[in-house]
């Protein structure tokens, strides 16, 4: 055979509910080849058909083309269209890439098999007037604490709840995956297992939602709120506790799942708000539209360059988000920034108390003063502030410097 494509090719309809005409609804399709997804038109889906067909069957090529698509073509022009327009992943000939891994570390900790059974039971939780009566007592109570919340995390928790303060978190994470899970259930989707990885240096949760792209736009964008909306859930429990029994703990824990919450929103890292903003408008390859949006900005604060939103109605919507994630980072950035500060005076209060000896001795004086404990938590949460903002730093510029975005997949 002169060309042939992966035998596991899946392809079906990407709807497009933005779409301004029915007919632009119908002219995208999904194909799907292992790990890989990809979005083609109508004549290259027919194109792709056409070669499956070929190579599965006893037709020609030239037949197998003439069929799907009511053209006639040489088998060389077949080919040289099919090179062209295929990505060339989907060819046999060449070897799939590996699916990649973004943990250091990574495990499975509930498989598909057990998750089924679990989303099932929770399924009803998406009920659309459930859904909206929880998201107002939420609005309703986060908010009407919100000043307290905010107090508590200037303050912080003590070092001796700081192991279950970490635990909770960390089962926070798994709800939000599970969240994704029991969405992709509601809809009838098949879905993976859950996880466990470490990112960088941080432990996290992740969810095998790869089979949402088969969805439509707005049951892909329930997918990607589902994780918010049951620790939502999870959010009301917790205020309700720390109100109730005025727990400093659990008002730290809601401002901080709170800030996880802003955080996955945020569409400069591909998590739920990069996947919300791409189903929602319609656009990929986010990240490169994007920086196209804010370097037009740029240009225009520095330069008085139009912006031109006539010419790109994706900045309409790219613009707005883009400046929101903005300011969020900006608010992520001087509140670490100020603990970095708070902390680095912690230490140096307790180093220049010291008395001018030697290093055993100090341990020993700090031991019975109490502050050696002190010291080692300043230590500890200066690295980590130090961390979290070179991270988002550094993110932050490989978005807006970065000219290699690939085509991605959910």
């Amino acid at each position: 055979m002169p060309i042939q494509l992966h035998q596991n090719i899946e392809i079906s309809e990407f709807i497009l509910t933005t779409a301004s005409s029915p007919e632009e609804k119908n002219n995208k399709f999904l194909i799907q080849c292992e790990h890989l997804n990809f979005v083609v038109s109508a004549p290259v889906k027919s194109l792709i058909e056409s070669l499956l067909t070929y190579q599965n069957s006893s037709q020609s090529l030239v037949e197998s083309y003439f069929i799907k698509t009511r053209y006639k073509a040489t088998e060389e022009d077949i080919i040289a269209l099919a090179r062209q327009h295929i990505p060339e992943e989907l060819f046999a000939d060449m070897e799939l890439p590996p699916q990649r891994n973004p943990f250091i570390f990574s495990m499975t900790l509930l498989p598909e098999y057990i998750l089924k059974y679990l989303s099932v039971l929770l399924t009803p939780l998406f009920n659309k007037w459930l859904s909206a009566a929880l998201a107002l007592v939420f609005i309703c109570v986060h908010f009407s604490l919100f000043a307290n919340i905010s107090h508590a995390a200037t303050l912080g928790i003590s070092m001796s709840t700081i192991p279950m303060f970490l635990l909770a978190m960390l089962m926070s994470y798994f709800i939000h995956e599970l969240g994704h899970i029991t969405a992709c259930k509601r809809f009838n989707c098949p879905h993976g297992s859950i996880g466990f990885g470490i990112y960088i240096v941080f432990p996290v949760f992740y969810a095998d939602v790869s089979k949402a792209w088969r969805l439509s736009q707005k049951q892909r964008a329930v997918v990607d709120l589902g994780g918010i909306y049951f620790q939502l859930i999870l959010l009301i429990v917790v205020d309700c506790y720390a109100f109730f029994y005025e727990s400093q703990f659990a008002y730290v824990l809601s401002w901080t799942i709170t800030l996880t919450m802003l955080h996955t929103l945020n569409p400069f890292f591909k998590f739920d708000g990069y996947w919300l903003l791409s189903d929602l408008s319609g656009i990929t390859n986010l990240h490169d539209k994007m920086r196209t949006a804010l370097n037009r900005i740029k240009h225009k604060v520095f330069k008085g360059t139009p912006l031109n939103f006539k010419n790109d109605k994706t900045l309409y919507l790219l613009v707005p988000y883009s400046l929101m994630a903005m300011l969020f980072f900006t608010y992520i950035a001087t509140f670490l920034g100020s603990k970095l500060w708070q902390t680095g005076q912690e230490i140096a209060a307790v180093i220049f108390s010291l008395p001018n000896s030697s290093l055993l001795s100090n341990i020993d004086l700090m031991l019975e003063q109490g502050t050696l404990l002190s010291l080692l938590k300043a230590l500890m949460w200066a690295a980590l502030f130090t961390l979290l903002l070179s991270f988002y730093l550094k993110r932050i510029k490989n978005l807006l410097v970065n000219n290699n975005v690939k085509a991605s997949n959910k």
